[in-house]
């Protein structure tokens, strides 16, 4: 169960202006945290909780049990992806709808030749696993390179700061999986 989850069954019948107008926060908040398309911070949670009456102890208490997923399958074709782009040379794709709900956040990278993605620096915590479908890349973390081929991968500790650049020729295209979930 989500945190949305979890405030939507603890506030009963209490609407979400009301909470929102309890809490001090905003009405879009509360419901973007319901539908679990926002997490929302401790401080947020606090105040949610302090508007319910409740502890903020109480409100985490449902994650004691972990939900387990077995498998998620992808089939309808039809379905949009997100799509986030560096700049118009340089584009990524996220492959699993409701990201920040999962574990993992899967991308398909595409650059074009001699373009680049901006520096990134995720979360402490943060894992990142790359593998290049087709054409060249480099990986510059923390001011270091490696060049990656078709077929070759690279993982590493997302929290550093990192790039990957497209000197070559033609377009490359790469798979990164990120852990946990950061945008």
């Amino acid at each position: 169960m989500h945190i949305g989850q979890i405030i939507k069954k603890l506030r009963g019948s209490m609407t979400q202006a009301e909470l929102a107008k309890r809490s001090g926060l905003n009405y879009t908040t509360i419901s973007k945290i319901e539908k679990g398309l926002l997490t929302g911070t401790i401080e947020t949670h606090r105040k949610i909780a302090s508007a319910l009456r409740i502890s903020l102890s109480l409100l985490y208490k449902s994650f004691d049990e972990p939900e387990y997923l077995e498998a998620q399958v992808n089939t309808n074709k039809k379905q949009t992806s997100d799509i986030f782009y560096y700049n118009e040379r340089a584009i990524s794709q996220i492959l699993l709808s409701q990201a920040t709900k999962h574990n993992m956040l899967p991308e398909l990278l595409k650059l074009e030749k001699n373009t680049s993605t901006h520096i990134e620096q995720k979360p402490i915590g943060t894992e990142q696993f790359l593998f290049v479908l087709g054409g060249i890349v480099e990986v510059i973390i923390n001011n270091k390179t490696s060049r990656l081929k078709k077929g070759e991968s690279i993982y590493f500790d997302a929290s550093l700061p990192h790039k990957l650049k497209n000197t070559a020729k033609s377009t490359a295209k790469c798979l990164r999986v990120s852990s946990p979930a950061a945008l």
